[in-house]
């Protein structure tokens, strides 16, 4: 090594961290939102789920956070995760994970997280089974939670319903039509998918529905009316129908003709809602009460279940009770030789 006199007489050099205070000094910002972490190359197979399946939008929206969460929580490559890695993050959830409020997640809350893996593993592991040869959710259960009551309309709300319909304007014809297409049991997002061509003038046809399965629905002859009544409307204004023209339409002024979304579906229920006086009236309230109205007229439950769309039988249950309840109280009443109160 050389020994140079000049570079002895050098002052030491001192390395001065970057904080906000010697960031001001230079011009500079230390801000958080400059910086963002480079792309988690996990969260592209992520996206190519959310986009592959038939997700409602609020399903989406919840499968993208709770994905996104667990991978903030582990920093493993799919093909190193293993039963144990998530068993660890159901207990995250359960012992350690808050919410805004600083309460504990509910079971609920649990349960739709892990819902959440447990699909988009099962897809993982069906898509890309070089990177995932085995589910590793399979065996990790859901938390056990009472089953909720059927959210269904009365009587008299669905009458209060149908009269609200009558103080409606521009979107009257349509939203009738909407409304008894809701009341028999298709989701919100069925609706949006539907074309003139998936009406044959007696049934609704579902080529693709939540369950991935295709799906009939019969409609009533009020019903089957009112949808061809509505049609007829649109070809005398001047539109021209094609089987693969929308069977509902937005009034909206930006999307004015076009196919009536998800959210416009919503929106329009819930000014019906305000109309009637009925909290809360949401898509999903007709598909209760369609179901439990089967069950009260008699229907068999496998024929139900196939009517609206539900895959699983645990999830149908919720159903069954008013009227298995119904069917108890009308049998008490007979063995004592008396009749039930209508």
């Amino acid at each position: 090594m050389v020994n140079n006199p000049e570079l002895n007489n050098l002052p030491p050099i001192k390395l001065i961290p970057l904080n906000a205070e010697t960031a001001s000094l230079l011009g500079r910002t230390t801000s958080t939102s400059s910086t963002r972490p480079p792309t988690d190359i996990r969260w592209v197979k992520v996206l190519e789920f959310l986009r592959s399946n038939n997700l409602a939008p609020n399903s989406r929206k919840l499968y993208e956070r709770e994905l996104k969460r667990f991978l903030a929580w582990s920093e493993m490559h799919y093909h190193e995760l293993r039963p144990r890695h998530l068993a660890l993050y159901k207990e995250y959830l359960r012992d350690e994970l808050r919410t805004d409020a600083g309460n504990p997640l509910s079971k609920s809350s649990i349960n739709a997280s892990i819902a959440a893996l447990k699909s988009f593993f099962k897809w993982m592991s069906y898509t890309y089974p070089e990177i995932i040869a085995t589910n590793p959710t399979l065996g990790i259960k859901l938390e056990k939670v009472p089953l909720p009551p059927a959210q269904s309309l009365t009587p008299e709300e669905m009458e209060q319903v149908w009269s609200a319909l009558e103080l409606l304007g521009e979107t009257k014809q349509r939203d009738t039509a909407l409304l008894h297409i809701l009341s028999h049991g298709l989701r919100a997002g069925e609706v949006v998918q539907l074309n003139v061509g998936s009406f044959d003038g007696k049934l609704l046809f579902l080529p693709d529905t939540k369950t991935n399965e295709p799906r009939l629905v019969p409609l009533r002859k009020e019903s089957r009316e009112v949808v061809a009544d509505y049609l007829q409307l649109r070809s005398q204004q001047g539109e021209v129908l094609s089987s693969l023209s929308p069977l509902m339409i937005s009034h909206h002024a930006s999307y004015k003709g076009e196919r009536l979304s998800y959210y416009g579906i919503y929106f329009a229920v819930e000014k019906i809602g305000e109309i009637a006086h009925i909290e809360d009236l949401h898509p999903h309230s007709f598909r209760h009460t369609y179901a439990t109205d089967l069950l009260l007229l008699g229907v068999d439950p496998s024929h139900a279940r196939k009517l609206t769309g539900h895959q699983s039988e645990k999830a149908f249950r919720r159903y069954t009770l008013r009227s298995e309840q119904e069917a108890a109280i009308a049998a008490y009443y007979r063995a004592i030789g008396e009749e039930a109160e209508q």
